[in-house]
């Protein structure tokens, strides 16, 4: 108990470092942070135009536009993106510069590292990112005339957690595997690249996956991020929580994909590290 004691207070100081540095170099750039926001803001704009010219008929839910249709869908790729920054693009970012070099030498667990990348990262984004991309809508969708009904209650609120953690599984297992595939080949990382543009095109955020080919109607399935999205607005839209039936296929279904992704990233992530140790690389 001491240890985990001593273990947990080493991490948390550790969280606390990388965010003041975090901050310090965030203040530094203002303009940066402006431009953040103001994409963000232009994002949500987007929406609004796009809703004036989408049949509201062919979303799949009665009394919802779409610009709440891509709120959810959005949201939940803002996460994608978080992921995705804090676990492959830091990690591409500090290879190069060398600063994973010192952090493999430091013993750090390699868990750790990117828990902690994660954790100072959502922080900042939640600001400039998150925050304001709500903000925007919570006035825009005062001028439109589509409907806003939102079921908001406990269990919709426990659902999205949910679907949230069932992502975060699946996702992570992606990328571990773009870390393992950058390990293992020294020469880039397709997998990056392929999960970047499946999840733009095939999870549903734009458009429902309804309107996907036949022959491609499998996509949507191994991807985490569509089972997020999909799960967010069949509680939010349609009121269907965690304990029903229509739900619950839905989770365990997803569970079960994602835990097959996750480990299948894990191999692949421990296979790359272990190359990379034998050939006394750092990158």
């Amino acid at each position: 108990m001491k240890f985990l004691k001593k273990d947990m207070a080493w991490f948390l100081r550790k969280i606390h470092t990388n965010l003041v540095c975090r901050w310090q170099e965030f203040w530094t750039f203002k303009i940066n942070i402006l431009i953040t926001v103001m994409n963000t803001c232009l994002e949500v704009l987007m929406w609004f135009f796009l809703a004036k010219i989408i049949d509201p008929s062919t979303l799949g839910y009665d009394g919802i536009g779409y610009m709440p249709f891509i709120l959810i869908g959005s949201v939940a790729i803002y996460f994608v993106d978080s992921v995705g920054a804090s676990f492959t693009d830091k990690f591409n970012d500090d290879s190069s510069n060398g600063i994973f070099k010192l952090v493999y030498l430091s013993n750090m667990h390699v868990s750790q590292y990117f828990l902690i990348n994660f954790v100072t990262m959502l922080v900042f984004d939640i600001f400039t990112i998150f925050i304001p991309m709500v903000f925007v809508y919570s006035f825009l969708i005062q001028y439109s005339d589509t409907s806003t009904l939102l079921f908001m209650g406990t269990d919709n609120w426990l659902t999205i957690v949910i679907g949230l953690l069932i992502f975060i599984v699946g996702n992570l297992g992606f990328q571990l595997m773009t870390v393992g595939a950058t390990l293992f080949l020294k020469h880039g990382n397709p997998v990056a690249f392929f999960m970047e543009q499946l999840n733009r095109f095939f999870s549903g955020q734009y458009f429902p996956t309804a309107f996907l080919p036949g022959f491609l109607g499998f996509v949507p399935k191994i991807l985490p991020t569509a089972y997020i999205i999909l799960i967010w607005r069949e509680t939010l839209f349609l009121n269907h929580v965690y304990y029903q039936k229509e739900m619950l296929n839905l989770v365990i279904g997803g569970l079960i994909v994602n835990l097959i992704i996750f480990l299948l990233g894990f191999y692949l992530f421990y296979y790359g590290i272990r190359r990379a140790k034998l050939e006394g690389r750092w990158f």
